[in-house]
Order: structure tokens, then sequence, then C-alpha cells
């Protein structure tokens, strides 16, 4: 089997390691336990009730028919867990024992693992239970092949898809066309200096650079954000807001028709899953260009 073995990162990361692990799962005939998937099990009925939040490609995903009869793991023996797998692997790689009984790949910083390569095939083929510690942990084409299973394993409580649906419907009732905007400013301010913090005069620029290139149209924007909003600056768009958890808005930009936000994996995971177009806000000075009918996210 394949053990996450570290976490990295806050939900979007969290995503998309576990997804491209999981499409390795089933390519290899492996299972899949991530332990460190602690914070967010609780988002998803396939995995609430697993304290391992496991994965196999042996068995059926059942997402809406998982027992309630098990009361889901407290959060606090979750995360000992976690932290106890992740404390495992890195004596056991620390003290040089990464042959027996385990198999260890531990990533440095700004390495990546192929897992279609020679030293990941290896490791599975060892026999070995494999502890995995790093972030970079890929493979865009198993990620493509698998969407269906990806999509059908990471499927919403039927309590948020609810939520969704009304918040998308409500907002297309307004428009021809649903664009999605990722306001994304809090742990902004600081990352990479702040490059890729944009005030609400920005965001509105390029919203009406989107309803300027779509003449008869009418353009509707569905913002999702934690963040205050000057509603000022918005004039003349038409906007509704997001659901207002993380998890909703998520996947209810998975649902417009195109998405606009910084480099991220919050609005990367929502094209992923959606199959949908989305356009990254890399500077104050980008201009965004609607994206061309039938174009759509590809790992």
């Amino acid at each position: 089997m394949i053990v996450i073995a570290r976490r990295y990162g806050q939900l979007g990361n969290r995503l998309f390691l576990y997804a491209h692990l999981m499409a390795a799962a089933r390519h290899y005939g492996v299972d899949l336990l991530n332990p460190c998937f602690a914070e967010y099990a609780n988002l998803f009925p396939s995995t609430q009730n697993d304290l391992w939040c496991r994965y196999s490609p042996h068995s059926a995903i059942a997402a809406e028919t998982t027992s309630q009869s098990h009361r889901p793991p407290r959060q606090r023996t979750r995360n000992g867990l976690m932290h106890s797998v992740q404390a495992v692997a890195k004596t056991l790689n620390a003290v040089g024992l990464r042959h027996y009984p385990f198999e260890i790949i531990r990533l440095k910083s700004g390495e990546q693992c192929d897992l279609q390569g020679d030293r990941f095939r290896s490791a599975i083929e060892s026999g070995r239970t494999l502890l995995l510690q790093g972030w970079m942990f890929r493979s865009g084409e198993l990620l493509n092949e698998q969407w269906t299973q990806v999509r059908e394993f990471f499927r919403l409580s039927q309590a948020d898809r609810t939520k969704v649906d009304a918040t998308v419907a409500a907002a297309r009732r307004e428009c021809d066309v649903l664009v999605g905007v990722h306001v994304r400013r809090g742990d902004y301010a600081n990352f990479q200096g702040g490059r890729y913090f944009y005030d609400d005069q920005h965001y509105a620029g390029w919203m009406h650079q989107i309803v300027e290139q779509m003449p008869g149209r009418r353009v509707g924007f569905l913002v999702c954000t934690h963040e205050p909003l000057n509603e000022a600056c918005y004039a003349g768009l038409s906007i509704t807001r997001g659901p207002g958890s993380a998890i909703c808005d998520m996947y209810a930009l998975a649902e417009t028709d195109f998405m606009i936000g910084p480099p991220s994996t919050f609005t990367a995971w929502a094209a992923y899953i959606g199959r949908k177009p989305r356009v990254e806000l890399s500077s104050c000075e980008q201009t965004v260009v609607v994206p061309a009918a039938g174009h759509h996210w590809a790992a």
C-alpha cells in the first residue's frame, strides 16, 4: 500500500496530492492511505468515517451510501494519527531504515517524483508499504485518465451540494455567461512579497475587461472570497457572492463557465474537477482574455 506521511499546504494542495496518488493507486492496483488529510476528512462522505482516509481501487465508491451508523473519528484522534505517521516516517528516513519493512520516498523542496517513472514504479514493485513525504508526486497523464473516479471520490455531501446548486442557479438566472472570480487576499499579502495581492479596483477592472469582450451577452460574476469587498468598486457589474465556506466556494467555481483568480490550487482544483477554463492573474498589469470555446483545464 501507499501511505501519505506528511501534510502540505491547505485544502487545494492537499486535494491535488491526494488525487495524483489516487490515480497512481488505481494505475498500480494498490491501496492508498492518507492520514494527513485529517483537517479536511469531514468535508467528504468518502472520508468522513474513515480514520485513515483510505482509497482502494478494489472496492466500489459509495459516498452517498456511507454508513451513518458509525460516528466519525474525533478530530483529536485524526490529528494524533497524522502526527504519529509523520514522525515515524521522518525517523525511519533519518536512521537509514528506508527499505525494510518500509520503502520511503522523501522529496526535497522543489523536487518532483514522476508517478510513472522508474523510481516510483520500483518502490511499488518492492511489495513493501510505501511511505511518501513530499508534495510534488505527480502524473498529469494519470490524473486526467482517472478524472471520473477522482471526481466521484471527492463528491460533496448532499447538504453542501444543495448550497452550491442553489447559489449557482440564482446566479445563472441573471446572466447568459457566468464567470467565477476568486478574490484571494489574506495570506497573499505576504506570499512572495505580496506579488499576487490585488485590491478591489484590480479585480473590478479585470471583470470589466471580460464584459467588454462579450458584447450583447449578459455577463454575471460569482465572486468567492472570505474578504470584505468595497462594493463601490464593482458598480455596474452583476455580482453574486459565493456560498461562503471554502469547500462550497471551490465547488461553486467549478460550475461557472470559466474562472479568474491569482495562482492558487484553490481555483486549479475547481477548474480540474469541473473541467472548466481558468485564467491566472499573474500581475496587476495583466489583460484578461476570455478563453476560447471548448478550452478546459488540463494537467
